[in-house]
């Protein structure tokens, strides 16, 4: 078996300030055959299979968690891992403590046993790897909302109505709603969903490929280009009513994009050019 772990710094002591939980420890553990036995620990832990499959006996309890599923383990439980006979297992885990943990992790209402939840976000576990060894509040808070964004992934595939497909779905209605504020931007995207910026960002280049920020410009774009066809409205008019805070950031980004000045795109459209 190969591991690697990562631990916070200063570890076992917690670090100051009050969080909902504290990160603690995250890792990979690549299996053939074999496994390894943990005895029961005061830290919550999930763990994610990215290839193969892996048997768990938590408590009393035995699963068998195939590849893109996963599984967590609560205070006092002892566990057990152990891979398929003659197979190849990969499998990415987090722990964390704090006397919240545990409360967090359940107000999700997941259920025990495996969860179908899709395919294991390696980069995500792989960046709460190389923010574990600082003490920094700031830093802390941003492991807090990774382990957060972790934890909510674990559950997207068990809804129907996936919860990124619902999250997405929201972004997009409220970018169609209020691309005409100037002060609509990733940050205030993100605080409105109530979700990190991060998220926004993986959620989009998923779906679309272009980060977000990227996208509401193209929405303000697209209405640019609507009105400019189809009105007699000023240059600073046009970009007032699509969200550009000026006329002359309106003017460089139109041609940064199209080539040409939102006057000379008028004129080539009234001349059918």
């Amino acid at each position: 078996m190969q591991s690697l772990t990562i631990r916070r710094l200063g570890f076992p002591e917690r670090p100051p300030g009050h969080l909902p939980f504290y990160p603690r420890s995250c890792g990979t553990n690549c299996f053939f055959g074999n496994g390894e036995d943990n005895p029961p620990s005061e830290i919550t832990e999930l763990c994610w299979i990215a290839e193969g499959a892996c048997t768990f006996e938590i408590g009393d309890l035995s699963y068998t968690v195939q590849e893109n599923e996963s599984i967590y383990r609560l205070p006092g439980e002892k566990r057990i891992k152990r891979s398929a006979p003659g197979r190849r297992t990969v499998v990415y885990w987090a722990a964390f403590d704090g006397p919240g943990a545990a409360d967090f992790l359940l107000s999700y209402g997941y259920p025990r046993g495996p969860l179908k939840s899709g395919k294991c976000p390696v980069h995500l576990f792989e960046e709460i790897q190389h923010s574990l060894d600082t003490l920094l509040p700031s830093e802390l808070r941003r492991l807090v909302a990774l382990y957060t964004e972790l934890i909510g992934m674990m559950g997207e595939e068990q809804d129907p109505l996936s919860r990124k497909g619902l999250l997405f779905r929201d972004c997009l209605a409220l970018i169609q709603t209020r691309y005409q504020d100037p002060s609509l931007n990733v940050n205030s995207l993100a605080e409105g969903l109530k979700v990190h910026r991060t998220t926004l960002d993986r959620l989009f280049l998923r779906e679309t490929g272009i980060p977000p920020n990227r996208y509401l410009l193209k929405i303000r774009l697209h209405h640019a280009l609507s009105l400019l066809s189809r009105t007699k409205d000023s240059i600073a008019e046009i970009a007032l009513q699509t969200g550009f805070s000026r006329p002359n950031y309106f003017d460089r980004v139109f041609r940064e994009t199209m080539g040409i000045r939102p006057m000379e795109y008028r004129r080539r459209k009234m001349e059918g050019i």
